[in-house]
């Protein structure tokens, strides 16, 4: 009997154990939210006091009842792991909740941490500045750490869908930005006035700004550097679907930047701006002005060693000029680019504008530039109008085709490979992270050919399956037969091998860097391959 009694007490225990869960009334919050006491149901406004932390334990679920926001004044940390995620989100996900807040926190506190988070279901609205920040607020505040989250489904009824920053540096790593929405401007990440930090390795994909620009990321008299991340599938209903620079000078380097969508400057729009843009794939991008950057008032952007290709425009398939607009362009490739009126290239629409080109794969040439007036007058030296020969580029210009998973780096006879300026200033690394230079002289384009035999000779056959592709972390691999596989750099040195009989196999490439990969399948006599990219 009294094995019984204990057994079923056990029973009771593991039951209440299982569907525990924890009120939070709103209020002042501090000490430790453990994964046992999950989910913590928010029943009004909560805040961390000056000089207190919160801890968060991975796999704990904070769950906010109403439209209630966290600020921040002391100490957050939140820091889950790949397996075990913190997740913060609402049970109303129309309504959402208030996002998490840093406003005006007091610098002599600690820094804070959000890694490995989900932060969903952020609804930014109310008064100024309540409207801004749908997951995540900065306002005069960078001492927080944000890596390795996945930021969805947040919206803010003014600026910054995903993440707001006012006068604030916080870095941005390592996460993913989706399906959020600003109805003004910055649907994924909006920088504002002063602020400038590092937005790195995060994939942004899907976002919005139904304002004035930005449906990746906004600049507004900030200076980020934009690094290697990957932007695609974004939209504004005015400026820059990828990025919207206005007023600034950001680094925007060694990203990829396709199939997204705006009026003006489907990548990257600029305005009274001077960004330097440099070792970026800008291709697939839809617009009605300048399919991949739209570029006027008085701005004069650094464009060296970029891959502009199979955009498409009503005007500019790859780059729109106006308004005084001088950039220069060097070392770049600018080919299958289309604009149903006029530009298959560049569009210039007044006289005040001079683009200037050196050492660039230019397709037509400076003869081919539709120019709004009588000539064009900008320095065009040491340029060709030869086709790149890309390993595997896009079927097609436009949003129609993936540019994401194309492979834009150059084959072993391309004449793009030492044709760039052999004696002006480039980049020490190309997009893929391999050398500059890999010969006698800088290769235009974003990738650098480093003399390996590139994937397309190598046999391949179908029935491998991997994703996510670009991939952060763990790479999955479905394969219904025993394999041998094996993870190769671009140099066809292996990396990684893994020996399965599994039909579905994780590989953790925490260890890896950022670039581009190949995943091969041994099946018997059978070799697959499939292409990826690691951020």
């Amino acid at each position: 009997m009294k094995k019984i009694l204990l057994t079923i007490a056990a029973l009771v225990l593991m039951y209440s154990n299982s569907y525990s869960q924890t009120t939070i009334p709103g209020g002042i919050v501090s000490g430790t939210w453990t994964h046992a006491g999950s989910p913590y149901n928010i029943m009004g406004p909560i805040m961390i006091p000056d000089g207190s932390t919160l801890t968060i334990e991975p796999g704990a679920v904070v769950n906010f009842q109403g439209t209630y926001k966290m600020l921040v004044i002391g100490q957050l940390i939140a820091i889950g792991n790949p397996r075990d995620s913190i997740t913060f989100t609402a049970t109303n996900t129309t309504n959402g909740w208030r996002s998490i807040r840093f406003d005006n926190t007091p610098t002599t506190n600690d820094t804070s941490i959000i890694s490995y988070c989900i932060i969903k279901y952020g609804k930014a609205t109310g008064p100024s500045p309540d409207d801004c920040g749908g997951a995540l607020y900065f306002r005069n505040f960078s001492k927080a750490i944000i890596s390795n989250c996945r930021i969805s489904d947040c919206e803010a009824s003014d600026n910054g869908g995903g993440i707001f920053c006012e006068n604030s540096n916080p870095p941005i790593s390592n996460n993913t930005f989706s399906n959020n929405v600003a109805s003004n401007v910055g649907g994924g990440i909006m920088c504002y006035i002063g602020s400038n930090p590092t937005i790195l390795n995060n994939i942004i994909t899907g976002n919005s700004s139904q304002g004035n620009g930005g449906g990746g990321i906004s600049c507004v008299n900030s200076n980020p550097s934009i690094i290697k991340n990957i932007l695609t599938y974004n939209n504004s209903d005015s400026h820059g679907g990828g990025i919207w620079c206005n007023g600034c000078s950001p680094n925007i380097s060694n990203n990829i930047i396709s199939n997204n969508i705006a009026p003006f400057g489907g990548a990257i729009s600029c305005n009274g701006s001077d960004p330097t843009i440099i070792n970026n794939t800008i291709t697939n991008n839809t617009s009605e002005n300048g399919g991949a950057i739209f570029s006027a008032n008085l701005s004069n952007p650094t464009i060296t060693n970029n891959t502009i290709t199979n955009n498409n425009a009503l005007k500019g398939g790859a780059i729109y000029f106006a308004m005084l607009s001088n950039p220069t362009i060097r070392n770049t490739i600018m080919w299958g680019n289309t604009a149903s009126i006029s530009g298959q290239q560049v569009y210039i629409d007044d006289e005040g504008s001079d683009p200037n080109f050196y050492y660039c794969d230019v397709q037509g040439g400076a003869s081919a530039f539709e120019v709004n007036f009588t000539i064009y007058t900008g320095t065009y030296q040491n340029n060709i109008d030869s086709i790149p020969l890309f390993m595997a580029e896009s079927a097609g210009s436009g949003t129609g085709y993936n540019g994401v998973t194309a492979d834009w780096s150059l084959q072993s006879v391309s004449p793009c490979i030492n044709a760039g300026d052999p004696v002006g200033t480039y980049p020490a690394t190309d997009l893929a992270g391999y050398p500059r230079v890999f010969d006698s002289t800088i290769d235009i384009g974003a990738y650098e050919f480093q003399g390996y035999v590139g994937v397309n000779s190598i046999h391949k056959q179908d029935g491998l399956i991997i994703y996510p592709n670009p991939v952060i972390d763990n790479l999955v691999v479905e394969n219904t037969q025993k394999s041998t596989l094996q993870i190769l750099n671009v140099k066809g040195q292996i990396i990684k091998t893994i020996h399965t009989d599994l039909p579905e196999t994780t590989i953790y490439l925490e260890d890896l860097s950022s670039g581009v990969y190949m995943l091969k399948a041994i099946t018997g006599n059978e070799v697959t391959v499939k292409r990826f990219i690691k951020i």
